[in-house]
Order: structure tokens, then sequence, then C-alpha cells
């Protein structure tokens, strides 16, 4: 078991009276490595540094038993407080406690200032200390030679429906960031948030396209179904019903009108024709007109 100082000056701390924040805080100590050392993280040997740790969000969610968005928003508390960074990428976040050194010193650093009264025995505290540093060291001895322990930080992968969305979002910027938010959506709006993707993608394209926002700042607060919400495409507005009338020409194609009209007057001009059905004359008086014309030509 490790340790971490917590001093009583904490008390007075103005952010001791922000509950969540204070209790990702102290999540923080209590998830920092107390020495330097190597895992593996991201497919590679990591050298974790003193006062650092690998998580995620989801993981600091479930086990400090607080929200994503309070785990987020103390993240950034913290951090404009100059009290962690915290680095963001495809596989995990890694936060680092600041001035980690200077406020976990070890007791014998603390005490090697100060000169003992006497010269006392040993103390069984002394004798313990020893003990474990012989473990310690004894079971560095029986690991060397041996292939490394491979301590599984790593977050998940990307989701096969956030790729999706990803390759279709028009601004390709902090992709792990973005994966998160989606990630608290949900599976359940995955469709929606695709078909969100298409239409933004549209509005957003070419030399728009710079104006996009960033995934991770539209997927935040439900942005991104206000958006949609807003320009949804307007309702094409019906047009009033007319009752149902037959052409004025009596026929509803121009080559049905031809026909009928060389049917019943072979020797029409096509030119007459097409004039009498753009007029909107009817195919009978058309007829007619034809006839009364020719009989008028066989009695001169």
């Amino acid at each position: 078991m490790t340790w971490f100082k917590y001093y009583r000056s904490s008390a007075e701390h103005h952010l001791r009276s922000k509950p969540l924040i204070w209790i990702y805080w102290l999540h923080c100590l209590e998830s920092a490595a107390w020495k330097t050392h190597d895992v593996f993280w991201d497919q590679q040997e990591f050298c974790l540094e003193q006062g650092s740790f690998i998580t995620s969000m989801q993981r600091d969610s479930t086990k400090n038993g607080i929200s994503i968005a309070a785990v987020r928003y103390a993240r950034k508390v913290l951090t404009k407080c100059d009290m962690i960074e915290v680095t963001t990428t495809n596989k995990g976040t890694l936060i680092k406690v600041n001035q980690w050194k200077e406020f976990q010193k070890k007791q014998e650093e603390e005490s090697a200032s100060t000169p003992h009264a006497t010269n006392n025995p040993t103390t069984n505290e002394e004798q313990t200390s020893d003990k474990r540093l012989t473990t310690t060291e004894e079971g560095k001895e029986r690991k060397e030679g041996k292939r490394r322990k491979r301590i599984t930080t790593a977050a998940p992968e990307y989701s096969e429906a956030f790729e999706k969305f990803w390759k279709v979002y028009p601004k390709h910027e902090d992709k792990a960031e973005a994966f998160e938010l989606y990630q608290e959506i949900g599976p359940s709006q995955e469709k929606d948030l695709l078909k969100f993707a298409f239409a933004y993608a549209a509005e957003f394209s070419r030399g728009r396209k710079r104006y996009a926002k960033k995934a991770k700042y539209i997927l935040r607060n439900a942005e991104w179904f206000t958006w949609m919400d807003e320009n949804k495409p307007a309702p094409n507005p019906e047009a009033p019903r007319e009752e149902s009338k037959p052409p004025a020409t009596g026929l509803s194609s121009l080559s049905a009108y031809t026909m009928m009209a060389k049917n019943k007057c072979p020797d029409i001009d096509p030119k007459e024709i097409r004039k009498a059905f753009d007029q909107g004359v009817n195919i009978s008086e058309l007829i007619e007109y034809q006839k009364h014309i020719a009989e008028e030509t066989t009695h001169d």
C-alpha cells in the first residue's frame, strides 16, 4: 500500500466548498503514480511520471459515482487553477498532478533537515521501513530478465458508428474529445447523429467548411439536435385542388389531336393543326371548320 499527504490547510482551500470538484481532486491524488515507472499504453511502452495517471472519462465517472459532465467540469476547473494538466488521446487521457513532488516529499527527506536529540536504538518503524526496502529490492531482482507485465490502461477503440460519423463530418479536429461526447449521447441516437453529420456537411461544404464548428463543441449540450431542429426543410405547401376538367381541345396531347384531325381531314395542313391546338380549339370544331372550307372550295 502507498500513501499520499493530505494537508490540514486543505480545509481552507477555495475549492473545498465545491463537493464534486473536490471529490475529483482527491481522486487525482489517489490515482497518481507514487513513482516514475514504465507501463504498456497505446501499443507501446510508456514512461508514466510520478504524480501522473492514465484514465478515461467513463472510468472516472464510474469510480467516483459522478456524471461524465461533472468529471469534465471538474477537469476544466482544476486545469484553470493549475492543479492538474490533462492530455487527451484516442487511447485514453493522461492526467498529471502539478507540483506533486513538492507536496509529496518522503518523510525521510523532511526529517533529514531536523537533527535528532539522542542516538536512540533502531525503532520498530525504522525496522519495518528497512524490511520493506529489502523486499522491494528482492522483488526487482526476481523480475530481472523477465518480460514486463502489460498494464491495460488504454481506452476502448473508436466504435464503427463513430468512425462513420467522423468520416462524414466536415471538420476533423480533436477526434478523441469528440468521441467521448459521442459516447455520452448513446447508441440510441447513432442514426440521428449520422443524419446530422450529412446535413451539416452539406451546409458547410467546400469554401464554407472553415466556418463549421468542431465536433467536440457541437456535440456538447445537445447543440447538434438544436441545429437539426432549426434547419429542417420547410414543408411544401399543397396547391389548392381544382376540379379536373378536360382540356379545351378535347384531347390531352398534340399527337392524339393531330391523328384525329388527319383521320377526318387528310388534306389539312399540319401547321393549322398545331396552331389550333395551341389556341385551345376543340378538335370537333377544327374538323367542322375544315369540312366547311373543303365544301366551299368544291363549289367554286
